[in-house]
């Protein structure tokens, strides 16, 4: 009698750590729905100098948009993984920097843009996010080299693993 106590204690206690760890993983998968799908597949965005940006631009490569602030730390840290990225694969992958105007704008992001040396393309991404209306940044949609979206992962658990995240997408 005492045993099965025991064993239903320990994995009683085992259940509650895994819903816990998988509760707080820095890097969880989403989805969006059809229209959502759609949607972000023929979005265009509208660059800083006012230029059009879409997904279909970017044939034959893996587009990653990634909503962000320049306050964001986790937004931060998951830059560099990105630069690697671009810079070990440049014809595969475009990384599409895209302000959700919580707290700021136009300015905010170009100070960011002038002081940091990222290949990305910066883009107004307010009228997008308030449509998916996602709460949480870094906010990351990957779409595939047919321009389908593949996945949404909220979160960043920092360089080297959106490194390994994107390059797994590459080289897949």
């Amino acid at each position: 009698m005492c045993i099965k106590k025991i064993i239903f204690t320990s994995a009683s206690i085992l259940l509650v750590t895994l819903l816990f760890a998988q509760a707080c993983s820095r890097m969880s998968p989403y989805s969006l729905t059809t229209k959502e799908k759609n949607l972000v597949e023929q979005y265009i965005f509208s660059d800083w100098d006012g230029i059009s940006v879409t997904v279909s631009d970017f044939e034959n490569r893996i587009v990653v948009i990634d909503f962000w602030e320049s306050w964001c730390g986790p937004c931060l840290s998951a830059f560099p993984g990105f630069q690697r990225v671009i810079d070990e694969y440049p014809n595969d992958i475009v990384i599409i920097a895209a302000t959700v105007g919580w707290q700021e704008g136009r300015s905010e992001a170009l100070e960011f843009m002038n002081k940091n040396e990222y290949d990305f393309i910066f883009v107004d991404g307010t009228e997008l996010a308030n449509v998916l209306g996602f709460n949480g940044i870094p906010y990351k949609i990957i779409l595939d080299k047919d321009g389908n979206v593949d996945s949404v992962h909220v979160g960043s658990s920092g360089a080297d693993r959106e490194y390994q995240l994107l390059t797994g997408k590459i080289l897949k």
